[in-house]
């Protein structure tokens, strides 16, 4: 059965007709009893057609009535829409309930001088009894009644082979890690419950069963479970006493009369054969997707001792769901070792293929395989009967998998079952799928918003979702099913894009069959009468026809951008999605608004397109218009808010855009507006941002732009008391943006403040801003998941955000003025929640920043001379980044903190640190005067720094000398980077080394003042004194150090003497040292330094 015909076609059709009937107004009578007529002959057929798709139907004249049925549905859905869309023409030309209530009586009565009440009662007629006919006729094909066969079986009854646990494949290859960590898992005894379960989870064809069997016949396995293992094939139906019987018969030697046995009596014995016993039980093939079945039958097992394990195989992620949270997903063969296997099936050996340059051949077909053994195996079987040479090969590699004959257990059969067992609503929209080319990158929002074009969602009766929702449950449900992979997540946690497994791609083509089609430039591929969706590289097939009422889907998708200099689709006039992305159109003819069926416009990077022609404004079905990235465009036509029914406008990247039509707050329907253009005041014809607040519906993310217009004239009235941010409930991000240029910044604080979102937001980005802080309210958005602001030029100081119990994402972006950021707890001491769910950070081009700050006397920032105050008992914390934090800081030299509780970055001017309890977990850090003299006591006391592995000291640009003392609590310190100090004089680095004697690598660069030599007045072997030449000597052979780099260090005219028992360096790197004159005073270093590989000198 077209299966699309379930999901597309008689839904749509029925759905006309219960609004056409059901709606408040008075349809002339023949209309009415026609359009009553239709509805139940489509009720009728329609269940036949649901029954239909449920089973797979072999007879070809059963298949042929079919087909000129839908195509029945296909005309009468085009005529109710037909219909539908002159209600909603009028309706919104008129406008409201009282169209409703008059003009729409008027209309449809019998009085309308304009006959169409009598047009259309007999256009309907017509379709009900072409329908009627070949429904009539179907006893001419095969007799429905009482003979159910000649539909074909149904699909859940047709019976799976049993798999058996001791069938030998000499063809597996690439699994022996896969089995290693099942078999690991199987072996741990170090579980909470007695019975532990592992699913294995993977498509069809993937090895499932196969790895299964490895693992089951292990050696180290039957000794493990003391040869108690029992395999029984699930397989679609989950039926708890079936298997409990199967389980029962494997563990009896004697089999006879289980057959016979009830529930209790086959309880008692399999408790009898599980209790005190440690058991592995292989489910295979499992389907089941409800819990409770599962949990009945794990009630039944749990009586095994602890170390008991349950192997499973399924193909879906949600039957996995029932059962617990962790499980093996089986991935496909790399490249390599899917060549192999393909070679082995088609018995070629390697000296063959080579010689016969069959490897790059061989290449490709292996990559349409997606490393899937069982369709490896598929073509390397087919292979063997298609002929040797590079030609035949050549051919079979041109041709789909999904044209190729297969046997039943042959890869695309395989692969079918689990779009059979697919519900009826999702088949369609799995094979809209099929329009895409292979391995596209798709994204869940256009598919939706494209199957909801075609009519494929439909919302549950008394359902508060909307539609877009119902779509993505959809999506997700595919997804659970393994028909999509490769998923991208926002930081929200939403799908932004995926992919379609090569191999599900060939399905969705075969299960598409001739609706659906592909034209290349060759035109190998034309129009076919069944087809109603096409996609195309060819710009030509846009016009290469007369007008069209079959076409419903228009795609063009071109890989290099071309040319359209007028875009003219009118000829395909049943057009419900139209997508022409990055084809250069320079035009739009006016021709298009007789689109009227027209429900998503994709005109996606088509930079050259200046304007849309205003008869745009007659799409009155539009749901989805997309002008992405249109970087040319000037402006959106006036009478786009006649468009009643749309529910996305993008138009991000449309940078000429210079404000919204006035009137577009009537778009009430809008669930998605990507961004909003503030106006010029003085522009009579731009929306205010009061339009906003009036659409109560808008989700996901919304940008506005411009807002650098709204002036201080016009906060009162743009932003006046009945404007209000916090009416869009269900918006999940909101970024404001104002011009970086030279402006005037006065009104910032306050429309910001007047832009407070509802406090559920999820995200919230500022660019450009002016103010010098940032309102309260930021502090109060308890469920944010996500801040980021940049190029705020003015801002000083930042609310207190360490506290917010959901953020995720902190960037803060070319901040040149930001001093420091509040902490939440006024006078207390921080705590251990300091951003209890942070996972990313990035602070870039903060020059004055210096952390959060913990406690300010007096005004945090004196306004009138525009000076930062900071008393001497202000504190800043230093932040410890857990390994779970992604941590991106540059340009930030003033900035201290540790990273992954083993790297520690002093930036800080002179910071001193103070102690801390034992119940703290960060730092303080205490600026005091300008230019005090270091405690180097304090390090050891404020953090337990023994696991730091990494210091790097920068930019501290007062000091001039580090006393040794600093590094004596460093056991386990490896790295030490010392850079961009310039007055630092004086560097120990002889005590540096005694006291770190785990230290590896040792950089030291631009300090141009530092001078190492001065270090061979103390501790040289020629004059030194004997305590400091022990200490010195005990480096020899038992220091690490292993990578030394001094760049930029001018002052120094030699290295120390202590040099020359480093004993294990390896890399020695000397750069742009000015003032260097030897490397040791008197000695040749090469022939002391033994182990050095690598000396770098310039």
């Amino acid at each position: 059965m077209a299966d699309e015909v379930l999901g597309g076609v008689v839904e749509s059709v029925t759905g006309h007709l219960v609004s056409l009937v059901s709606q408040e107004i008075r349809l002339a009578c023949g209309v009415r009893a026609e359009l009553v007529k239709l509805q139940t002959t489509v009720s009728i057929i329609g269940g036949m057609l649901r029954e239909a798709d449920k089973r797979r139907v072999e007879a070809e004249y059963v298949k042929e009535w079919l087909k000129k049925l839908k195509e029945l549905f296909y005309d009468a859905d085009d005529l109710l829409d037909d219909f539908s869309t002159e209600v909603l023409r009028r309706r919104r030309v008129t406008g409201g309930l009282n169209w409703i209530l008059n003009e729409v009586r008027i209309f449809f009565s019998s009085s309308n001088q304009l006959l169409y009440p009598s047009e259309m009662a007999h256009r309907v007629k017509e379709i009900r009894e072409r329908i009627d006919a070949i429904w009539n006729d179907r006893s001419a094909y095969f007799q429905l009644e009482g003979n159910s066969n000649l539909m074909g079986s149904l699909v859940e009854s047709r019976a799976r082979p049993e798999t058996i646990p001791f069938k030998s494949d000499p063809y597996v290859i690439g699994r022996d890690k896969d089995k290693e960590t099942v078999i690991e898992f199987l072996l741990n005894p170090d579980f909470e419950e007695n019975v532990s379960v592992l699913p294995i989870v993977g498509v069809g064809g993937l090895g499932k069963t196969t790895l299964a069997r490895l693992v089951f016949n292990d050696d180290k396995v039957k000794e493990y479970f003391e040869m108690r293992l029992i395999w029984v094939c699930v397989s679609i139906h989950f039926h708890v006493e079936d298997i409990v019987r199967k389980i029962v018969r494997e563990c009896s030697p004697n089999k006879e009369g289980i057959s016979n046995l009830d529930m209790n009596e086959l309880q008692k014995r399999l408790g009898e054969w599980l209790h005190g016993k440690k058991f592995l039980l292989v489910l295979d093939d499992v389907w089941n997707e409800n819990r409770s079945k599962w949990l009945e039958l794990r009630e039944f097992l749990m009586s095994g001792v602890k170390g008991s394990k349950i192997l499973v195989t399924t193909r879906y992620p949600r039957v996995v769901e029932t059962m617990t949270r962790k499980f093996h997903k089986l991935s496909g063969l790399p490249n390599n070792e899917s060549l192999s296997l393909l070679m082995q099936m088609a018995m070629k050996e390697e000296h063959e293929w080579k010689g016969q340059n069959l490897e790059k051949i061989a290449g490709e077909i292996v990559k349409k395989c997606a490393g899937v053994p069982l369709a490896i195996k598929t073509i390397g079987r087919l292979l063997v009967f298609s002929g040797s040479t590079e030609e035949d090969w050549l051919n079979f590699k041109d041709n789909d998998l999904s044209s190729i004959d297969q046997e039943e257990s042959d890869i695309m059969p395989t692969l079918k079952l689990s779009y059979d067992f697919l519900p009826l609503h999702l088949k369609p929209c799995f094979a809209y799928c099929s329009l895409f080319p292979q391995d596209y990158e798709l994204e869940p929002r256009e598919l939706v918003y494209l199957w909801m074009a075609q009519g494929f969602i439909n919302k549950p009766l008394g359902s508060k979702k909307t539609l877009e929702e119902v779509g993505y449950d959809y999506f997700r449900e595919l997804l659970s099913r393994s028909f999509f992979q490769d998923i991208e997540e926002d930081v929200y946690g939403d799908i932004m894009r995926c992919r379609m497994h090569d191999l599900m791609h060939e399905l969705a083509r075969l299960v598409a069959g001739k609706n659906y089609i592909a034209i290349d430039s060759s035109h190998e591929e034309r129009f076919q009468e069944e087809a109603r969706h096409v996609t195309t590289n060819d710009p030509n097939v846009l016009n290469g026809f007369a007008t069209d009422r079959r076409i419903r889907s228009m795609f063009l998708i071109v890989e290099k951008r071309i040319h359209i200099a007028r875009l003219d689709v009118s000829c395909f006039r049943s057009l419900r999605a139209l997508r022409i992305r990055r084809a250069g159109i320079k035009v739009i003819s006016r021709s298009i608004g007789k689109l009227k069926h027209l429900r998503s416009l994709d005109l996606l990077g088509n930079n050259e397109l200046r304007c849309l022609p205003n008869s745009i404004s007659r799409l009155c079905n539009l749901e989805s218009l997309i002008l992405t990235v249109c970087r040319d465009l000037e402006g959106l036509p006036s009478g786009i808010t006649k468009l009643v029914n749309l529910r996305q406008l993008s138009v991000e990247g449309c940078d000429k855009l210079t404000h919204m039509p006035r009137g577009i707050g009537k778009l009430t329907s809008l669930q998605r507006l990507d961004v909003f253009v503030v106006g010029e005041e003085s522009n009579q014809n731009a929306a205010g941002l009061n339009e906003l607040s009036r659409l109560t519906g808008l989700r996901k993310e919304l940008t506005i732009e411009g807002l650098e217009r709204v002036g201080s004239s016009s906060i009162s009235s743009e932003v006046d008391a009945s404007f209000s941010m916090e009416k869009l409930a269900d918006l999940q991000c909101l970024e404001l943006c104002w011009s970086t240029q030279d402006r005037d910044t006065s009104n910032d604080e306050e429309v910001l403040e007047k832009l407070r979102p509802h406090s559920d937001v999820k995200g919230l980005r500022l660019y450009g801003y002016g103010g010098v802080r940032l309102p309260s309210w930021v502090s109060q958005l308890h469920r944010i998941v996500e801040i980021e602001i940049k190029q705020c030029q003015g801002c000083r100081q930042l609310p207190p955000i360490d506290q917010l119990p959901s953020l995720k994402r902190i960037c803060l972006y070319d901040l040149r003025n930001l001093e420091h950021i509040e902490l939440s707890e006024g006078g207390t001491m921080p705590q251990s929640n300091f951003f209890p769910s942070l996972e990313e950070i990035t602070l870039w081009g903060l020059p004055k920043f210096k952390g959060w700050e913990w406690e300010r006397r007096g005004n945090r920032i004196e306004e009138e001379d525009g000076d930062s105050s900071s008393s001497s008992s202000s504190l800043l914390i230093l932040p410890c980044f857990s390994d779970k934090v992604k941590v991106n800081i540059d340009y930030c030299p003033r900035f201290s903190y540790m990273q992954h509780g083993q790297q520690l970055f002093l930036h800080q001017h002179d910071p001193v640190f103070l102690p801390l309890g034992p119940q703290r977990s960060m730092a303080v850090l205490v600026p005091t005067d300008p230019y005090p003299s270091p405690s180097p006591s304090t390090i050891s006391d404020s953090l337990s720094l023994t696991a730091l592995t990494s210091l790097s000291i920068s930019e501290i640009e007062d000091a001039e000398h580090l006393p040794g003392e600093l590094f004596q609590s460093l056991p386990s310190l490896q790295s030490l980077i010392i850079s961009n100090c310039p007055r630092l004089k004086a560097l120990p680095l002889g005590a540096i080394l005694r006291y770190v004697s785990t230290l590896e690598t040792l950089k030291i660069s631009d300090c141009p003042e530092l001078d190492l030599s001065t270090e061979n007045d103390d501790d040289n072997d020629d004059g030194g004194n004997a305590e400091g030449m022990t200490d010195l000597l005990q480096l020899q052979g038992h220091h690490k150090l292993r990578h030394l780099t001094i760049q930029g260090v001018h002052k120094t005219e030699c290295l120390p003497g202590w040099f020359q028992y480093l004993s294990n360096l390896q890399i020695l790197t000397i750069r742009d040292c000015k003032g260097l004159k030897s490397l040791l005073p008197g000695r040749l270093i090469l022939s002391l330094l033994t182990t050095l590989q690598n000396l770098t000198y310039q």
